[in-house]
């Protein structure tokens, strides 16, 4: 009664084979790898919009540059400075002779 096969409803059993387990693996590959693009392609614009950003920062600081050297040529242009220095400081232009005090 050992020898006896199983009836033909019952499954047999077959070993895997190969070409459905490299199916597997690379289906698994394909899998992690998708996850990869969208992981990169997320970053990609994240990184794009945080550069933008910094582009619009440089373009104000740019612009404030320029209107502070404006400002400041303005400012210190000779007659203004001049201007200011006899009306606030009371300072008159030095005349062309030369004084020497001499503190004893």
């Amino acid at each position: 009664m050992a020898d006896r096969e199983p009836p033909a409803s019952v499954p047999q059993r077959f070993p895997v084979p190969g070409w459905v387990l490299v199916s597997a693996v690379l289906l698994v590959l394909v899998v992690i790898s998708s996850f990869g693009v969208i992981y990169s392609a997320h970053k990609s614009r994240e990184l794009f919009r945080e550069l933008e950003q910094v582009r619009r920062a440089e373009n104000e600081i740019q612009i404030e540059w320029r209107q502070l050297l404006l400002e400041r040529s303005t400012l210190s242009a000779h007659a203004r400075v001049e201007a200011m220095a006899g009306s606030e400081l009371q300072m008159v232009p030095a005349s062309g002779e030369l004084r020497i005090l001499v503190l004893e």
